[in-house]
């Protein structure tokens, strides 16, 4: 159960870790794929509303801020609108530091985009960060036991 728990923690994190963790933890890939994806989603399409709500233009409670976060990135739309929710999709699908669906939403919400729209992209890019992160942790686990067999020596030894 304590796995289990620990597994839903690093997908809301983000889904990579938690796809990873399932997978080392002994969970079928699918299963760690499927588990993870849906945490990561729950917990990421409504911090995206939040968001957009909290960053607003019009927040009463925060007007100094939202507007200036609102300047700051409408200089910077026009590069969402060249890549549109395919840009906030592959930003949360590439394996790299600084991406993720925590920054794919925080984007969204930073530009005001559309909710369902952007809930869809930050779904099928959360769903594609989680396949590529199978793919990569079952490749690594599978060498594990040949490599610990001495498969791989440097030549001459």
């Amino acid at each position: 159960m304590s796995n289990l728990v620990e597994i839903l923690i690093a997908s809301i994190w983000d889904v990579r870790i938690g796809v990873a963790l399932a997978i080392v933890y002994g969970l079928r890939p699918t299963i760690a794929l499927a588990i993870s994806t849906l945490a990561s989603t729950a917990v990421i399409i409504p911090a995206f509303g939040l968001f957009r709500d909290l960053l607003s233009p019009h927040n009463p409670y925060l007007p100094s801020v939202s507007t200036l976060v609102y300047r700051k990135t409408t200089k910077h739309r026009h590069l969402i609108e060249k890549y549109g929710y395919w840009g906030i999709m592959f930003s949360i699908a590439i394996p790299l530091p600084g991406t993720g669906p925590w920054v794919g939403a925080l984007v969204a919400a930073l530009l005001q985009l559309d909710f369902v729209k952007s809930s869809m992209a930050l779904a099928i890019g959360i769903m594609l960060a989680g396949l590529i992160s199978m793919g990569i942790t079952e490749g690594i686990t599978s060498l594990i036991p040949f490599l610990s067999q001495g498969h791989l020596q440097p030549a001459g030894l």
